[in-house]
């Protein structure tokens, strides 16, 4: 058999055997909607993000994600609404979800710090193409699944702490669990800032911590931002998996770099070096592409740049 068939049905097989695991991208830092509800509103700006995300380039059936996600303030200063799509697609199995996010943001003090409370509601629907399977004996067993379909209805919470300069979140986006499809919860928490070491550059930090039953994983990245207009950084993913929790080293590491073009749109792009653990003279790189569109250009002002928030 073909590199590519074999790595196909060893995805398969992992899909089906352990838990789901949640789209995870570089682009996080720019896209906390994806995971905490509370995100919704905080930068006082109504915005689109898209994020399009290409793994293990040129092995057939490879994981590709596309997002789309809306959010902006509503009726006053302390709600927000947020609204995203996405669909992942693995091999045969495709994943499409839609949610809707309310938060409320509670002003602490006169120096700008909030903080929002959110709540994440949708359904998710898994799909099996069966057509697509093609094994090397005739009625394998080990891919007759019972279930090619499902609907799932979900249903999360998050909480959002923000300053001009700093924020940290803590969420759980998917609380109902379902073991025909191994879907069970994440719990994220998330921080990161903007350190302004002159007029024309700022450094921006980020780190975000997921946990699951069967996964702990980190997320880290530093990003160097040149007049608010280009940025520049790195990320390394890592973590630990298993029962045993056995370590994974270099999960991932990417280059990241973007441009903000005129006063509503920005540009990321991404590129992941291929894993030492999965590479073995094959392309494993992944590409991931980042797009937000603003329709306002002002906000009130409470945070040092919301163009990186």
């Amino acid at each position: 058999m073909k590199t590519g068939r074999i790595l196909f049905i060893l995805l398969l097989w992992g899909t089906f055997s352990f838990a789901q695991q949640e789209s995870s991208f570089s682009h996080y830092m720019f896209n906390h909607q994806a995971i905490n509800p509370g995100y919704a509103g905080a930068r006082n700006l109504s915005s689109f993000t898209s994020v399009i995300r290409s793994q293990w380039s040129g092995i057939e059936g490879a994981p590709i994600t596309q997002t789309l996600s809306f959010n902006a303030p509503i009726t006053s200063k302390s709600l927000g609404f947020g609204l995203s799509v996405l669909n992942d697609k693995i091999g045969p199995t495709s994943n499409t979800s839609i949610d809707v996010d309310l938060s409320y943001h509670l002003r602490l003090n006169e120096k700008g710090h909030r903080l929002s409370i959110g709540v994440k509601a949708g359904a998710i629907n898994y799909n099996l193409n069966t057509a697509l399977l093609n094994t090397s004996t005739p009625n394998d067993p080990t891919f007759a699944l019972a279930l090619d379909r499902k609907i799932i209805p979900t249903i999360g919470f998050g909480a959002y702490f923000y300053t001009p300069k700093f924020y940290f979140g803590l969420s759980i986006p998917r609380l109902i669990e379902n073991d025909d499809f191994g879907l069970e919860k994440h719990a994220y928490a998330f921080t990161g800032g903007l350190l302004p070491l002159n007029e024309t550059f700022m450094l921006k930090p980020s780190l975000m911590l997921k946990q699951s039953s069967s996964v702990v994983a980190m997320d880290a990245s530093l990003l160097g931002i040149f007049n608010e207009r280009f940025w520049l950084g790195v990320q390394v993913r890592n973590g630990l998996s298993g029962e045993e929790l056995k370590q994974l080293n270099n999960v991932g590491t990417s280059a990241m770099f973007g441009v903000n073009i005129g006063k509503r749109f920005s540009l990321g792009y991404s590129y992941g070096f291929p894993s030492s653990l999965l590479n073995k003279g094959i392309n494993m790189s992944t590409h991931e592409l980042m797009l937000r569109f603003d329709l306002t250009t002002k906000s009130e002002g409470y945070l040092l740049s919301p163009r990186f928030f």
